[in-house]
């Protein structure tokens, strides 16, 4: 039986320029309630003048906005209307919620998180539904960008490692341009740093593909079990464009 998933009409109540590119949108319903999701799931979303476009869901499960992640593509599409032009209350189309890379709270061993600029998106929804539903084992996020000038949130989760003693956060740049103190390098390469084994983790992957690869590969040589391993990959709108396909989503 095919899955059928009704229209929300919405509005947009919040923007919050993060950095030069990447723009928070908070998303409220105006006719109807929002649609059940759960954490590292995604979700269509239409704006009239524009093809729709899938984006991940930013918030755990329970509130009554969806928030999201966008960053300007540069390709002046749907994604650089959202952070250039878009204003408060404009109505917004939503479907969902889809994907298979979602948080499993039934899990009891130690949880990983990795993600690549926007990629953030689901890992902090799924990094908050871990901790709300009051997880004693680890929980680690680690997060990459090529420079400091991509890094957000990162104060909010300093902020939950201080409440959370079972939670720690790792920010890792690729091409630093100054010494912060932060970690340099890979994402990839940091976890593998970081760890002998993984084996009996759960690891949850968002970002550009060639690093979802990466420390898919990588858990690979660290002992974790395809069926622990929950990725969604992010493409720019030119990639989805040449590829004619919808946005990739496996577990």
């Amino acid at each position: 039986m095919t899955a059928t998933f009704d229209t929300t009409r919405c509005r947009v109540a919040e923007i919050e320029a993060v950095t030069d590119d990447i723009r928070i949108l908070r998303i409220v319903a105006t006719d109807t309630p929002l649609f059940d999701w759960r954490a590292g799931q995604y979700a269509s979303f239409k704006i009239n003048g524009f093809e729709a476009r899938d984006y991940s869901i930013a918030n755990a499960p329970g509130e009554d906005f969806i928030e999201l992640h966008i960053r300007r593509s540069g390709a002046g599409g749907f994604s650089d209307f959202i952070c250039d032009d878009l204003k408060q209350n404009e109505p917004i189309d939503v479907k969902g919620a889809f994907g298979g890379a979602y948080f499993r709270e039934n899990h009891k061993g130690p949880l990983l998180a990795v993600a690549g600029g926007t990629g953030l998106a689901p890992m902090k929804a799924v990094v908050e539904a871990a901790i709300s539903c009051s997880l004693q084992q680890e929980i680690h996020l680690y997060f990459g960008v090529r420079d400091e000038s991509e890094i957000y949130f990162e104060r909010h989760f300093i902020d939950l490692t201080r409440t959370n003693p079972n939670f720690r956060f790792v920010s890792v740049i690729s091409e630093p341009k100054e010494h912060s103190g932060r970690r340099r390098g890979l994402v990839s390469d940091a976890v593998a740093a970081d760890f002998h084994l993984l084996y009996g983790f759960q690891c949850y992957l968002g970002g550009p593909p060639a690093m979802v690869d990466a420390c898919a590969n990588m858990l690979k040589l660290k002992t974790v079990p395809k069926h622990d391993v929950f990725a969604d990959a992010f493409y720019r709108e030119e990639e989805m464009r040449a590829m004619g396909e919808p946005r990739l989503n496996w577990t």
